[in-house]
């Protein structure tokens, strides 16, 4: 059955391993690397590997519901014409606006989501380059639009280099994580002794009041995992290989994720900070992150190598997501709701490169308002500021996910589904549903700030405009026609 217009001019240029690298490679970005010192300083050491866990057993759910989503339709900017078609199909009349609203979260919500890694990728470098206090008000701009325009022009390539540039990062992070195993295995004060001491002075409260306390950070390392969806008009094999794709992603970036806390963890002994924000090693002010800790036991230059392979981990997030979220504004310009001439594909690349450069602008000036914004009194820090509105965002996303997959079993039972979650009926859809609104639902209204959720709404509400202006333009064509 057709949901939209035709993805015809897209070339198919990735494969089912293609499929996996991109599900990866659009998840660890910065934060594989340089979380882990907050959170084991907030919990402890085994209060995180739980934490940890735990996410990605409740990250399952979501991965199960957007494998049946995206083995029933195989098109471009699946997130989008998942809920579109859900939506439409589910509220006659007014399921067009919320189908289109739903797109809009997501698109503006991985921009926003990009423009914090680019002040992640500012205060890397800051720290790397400047004494704390130091760095001068240009810096931040100069790297916000440098890594823009560089992860825009890569994607501007056709889409089999695209996935060939973005094997590479891949492969590059799971090195990463390996080499870093190997570095703390090889050091002679690592031991599981400091796995168990650590920190030394664990902040006060019940083990499981620890591990909630860091619960949604861990469930945040695991948003993006509907990235390869939106490539499935490109996948070879797109009904069966993005589903398995999906679900290889979870399993990777869960083992990713674990494996670089325990090895900090046990690396050496570590204390708190004198802040208490995060670890340092004993003795020293080197803290608990990857590129930190890999100079302290490789040496200044095995340090600064992490911390170029860092700043490329999160090139390669930017790059994918950019990649991704550029076939979701393809698919709102197909249902005529966005711009046309995101729609329209390079003749040479058979690319959608107006999108492409759109999302270059906005994801700029959104990082650059919230850089500078941040040396004023509203908010310290452009990046923590940044998070907090796009969790926000995803985990509504997230929710919708579930409505949708529920109201597909009964609005379309009969269309093709390769991927099903249970093999009869309808119950184990509904549990899943279900445990998928409720965790995401928590992290969306219980977990974030009044001021970051009102950002995310004003940036939701931002979506009516569009709509109506679009509909009434389309609505005007009709006439003329």
């Amino acid at each position: 059955m057709s949901t939209l217009n035709s993805d015809e001019g897209l070339r198919v240029g990735i494969t089912s391993f293609a499929a996996w690298m991109l599900g990866v490679g659009s998840i660890i970005g910065s934060m594989a690397w340089l979380i882990h010192g907050p959170m084991l300083a907030r919990a402890g050491a085994l209060a995180a590997i739980v934490a940890w866990l735990i996410a990605g057993i409740m990250s399952l759910p979501l991965a199960l519901i957007l494998m049946e989503l995206s083995s029933m339709f195989p098109q471009a900017g699946g997130p989008y014409v998942y809920k579109f078609y859900a939506l439409k199909r589910l509220i006659p009349g007014s399921g067009e606006m919320l189908g289109f609203l739903t797109g809009w979260l997501f698109w503006i919500a991985i921009i926003v989501g990009l423009a914090c890694m680019a002040n992640g990728l500012a205060n890397l470098l800051a720290a790397a380059l400047f004494i704390k206090g130091q760095t001068p008000i240009w810096f931040a701009p100069l790297v916000i639009i440098t890594l823009s325009v560089v992860t825009t022009v890569l994607n501007l390539q056709t889409v089999r280099t695209a996935a060939s540039i973005n094997i590479v990062f891949t492969l590059m992070k799971v090195a990463m994580a390996v080499v870093f195993c190997l570095l703390v295995l090889l050091h002679p004060g690592a031991s599981l002794a400091n796995l168990v001491n650590c920190p030394v002075d664990p902040l006060p409260g019940q083990f499981w009041g620890k591990v909630a306390s860091i619960f949604m950070l861990a469930m945040a390392g695991f948003s993006f995992m509907e990235m390869t969806g939106c490539m499935s008009a490109e996948t070879r094999d797109a009904r069966k290989s993005v589903p398995r794709a999906v679900f290889l992603t979870l399993l990777t970036v869960t083992a990713i994720y674990l494996v670089i806390c325990i090895s900090i963890a046990s690396v050496a002994p570590l204390t708190l900070s004198a802040d208490k924000t995060t670890l340092v090693m004993v003795g020293s002010t080197v803290q608990a992150n990857c590129p930190a800790l890999a100079g302290a036991i490789a040496g200044p230059i095995g340090g600064n190598l992490f911390t170029a392979a860092v700043v490329a981990s999160i090139v390669g997030c930017g790059f994918t997501a950019l990649l991704g979220i550029s076939r979701v504004s393809y698919s709102m310009a197909k249902t005529k709701l966005f711009p046309r001439q995101f729609a329209q594909l390079c003749p040479s690349t058979g690319v959608p490169k107006y999108a492409l450069w759109f999302q270059f602008w906005c994801m700029t000036i959104i990082a650059l308002a919230a850089s500078l914004l941040s040396h004023t009194s509203l908010f310290p820090d452009a990046y923590t500021f940044l998070a907090e509105v796009f969790g926000f965002m995803y985990a509504f996303v997230a929710m919708l996910y579930g409505i949708c997959v529920v109201s597909l079993r009964y609005s379309d039972p009969a269309m093709e589904r390769p991927f099903r979650i249970g093999r009869q009926g309808n119950l184990l859809v509904w549990l899943v549903a279900s445990l998928t609104v409720a965790v995401w639902g928590y992290a969306a209204f219980f977990c974030v700030n009044w001021v970051h959720q009102a950002a995310g709404l004003a940036v939701l509400l931002a979506g009516l405009p569009i709509y109506f202006y679009y509909k009434h333009a389309n609505s005007e064509t009709e006439k003329v026609v």
